[in-house]
């Protein structure tokens, strides 16, 4: 299996002592058409080689929308030998109808054995200035962690839906919350995936006649994709926090502050992340069901007018909700609160 970086996708290959001189060389050589913009740092670390091409075509995609400086890091800890080999690209996308390019940048690390303990340094001695820091880790979080990775980190991007063993790591997550890097905001592509979900649901109470009905729910159905039951129990945790529900850890359902019991059930199927959320209530239900590219929202029951409406589901691809996370400026104050809810039934 192939394990270094191919040099072809990865860009001009230096010495990691010389890249910001042979990053200036670059611009100065095309001074008359390109010029470098960076608003942000992006760090991309993955232990798999195979997410170089994926990576570097992602940057490329979201360059035309965010200028910043990427750093791509490549890390084999296992490596018999130590080495550290770099390379440094650029992104242009041109303005206007003129032939100016704005251009990102990106350096690309391959980290093998022992040189994979000097990640911090590395990767903070490369960054643009005292611009923000979005660092996107795409492994697994391992036991032990150097908390000083995380001290100048401002936004840690991670996807909960490729976790192995959620429950495993969302304590880690945790404890990198709890590590004293007070500054840092976590942000999980996999909530970013619902946002548009969340908005859907929130809309079915908009109307007064519907609004009594949110704290009335005795029973929800959620049915996700396959190998998307973490996002769907995300989303249960944000409709549980919201209404102040307790899960009851013997038995699967919640209790609502006035004791109503609140059953739930998630079906696997084949389709969108979440194809259909049902909220059922005494005499009444709600229902949200994902279609293409926009969500049939229906509400029926004794004291209600049978409703139908549409509303536009937003984009889920991965470039998307990338895209979507980098333009955000405050925090996820939503989440934490919803993965605590449901963290005994990530185990399952």
């Amino acid at each position: 299996m192939e394990t270094s970086v191919n040099a072809e996708i990865a860009g001009l290959p230096v010495e990691i002592g010389l890249i910001e001189k042979e990053l200036g060389k670059l611009w100065e050589e095309n001074a008359d058409t390109k010029t470098r913009a960076s608003l942000i740092n992006l760090v991309l670390y993955t232990e798999s080689v195979q997410d170089i091409e994926t990576d570097t075509r992602l940057i490329a995609d979201i360059a035309s929308k965010h200028a910043f400086r990427a750093i791509v890091v490549f890390a084999d800890p296992s490596h018999s030998a130590s080495s550290a080999r770099a390379w440094i690209n650029a992104h242009c996308h041109t303005v206007g109808k003129g032939k100016l390019q704005i251009c990102s940048e990106q350096i690309t690390f391959q980290l093998e054995g022992s040189t994979v303990a000097s990640l911090p340094s590395i990767v903070f001695s490369h960054l643009d200035t005292d611009l923000p820091l979005c660092f996107w880790w795409q492994t697994e979080f391992p036991e032990k962690m150097d908390i000083s990775l995380w001290r100048l980190v401002d936004r840690l991007i991670f996807d909960s839906s490729t976790w192995k063993s959620p429950e495993k790591q969302s304590i880690r997550l945790r404890e990198i919350a709890e590590s004293g890097a007070d500054r840092i905001i976590l942000c999980d592509l996999n909530w970013t995936r619902l946002l548009h979900t969340r908005s859907a649901i929130a809309s079915l109470f908009d109307h007064t006649s519907a609004l009594p009905y949110l704290h009335k729910i005795t029973h929800i159905e959620l049915c996700h994709a396959p190998g998307a039951r973490t996002a769907a129990l995300l989303l249960l945790g944000w409709l549980a926090a919201r209404l102040k529900w307790e899960l009851q850890s013997l038995s699967p359902f919640f209790l609502s502050p006035t004791g109503t019991r609140i059953s739930f059930r998630l079906v696997e199927q084949p389709g969108s992340i979440i194809s259909l959320c049902r909220l059922e209530a005494k005499n009444a239900s709600f229902q949200l069901r994902r279609e293409e590219g926009f969500y049939q929202i229906r509400m029926q029951g004794e004291q209600l007018h049978t409703t139908e409406h549409f509303m536009a589901a937003g984009k889920d691809g991965l470039t998307d909700i990338l895209i979507e996370e980098l333009s955000r400026a405050g925090k996820h104050p939503h989440y934490c609160q919803a993965l605590k809810m449901v963290l005994p039934l990530l185990a399952d």
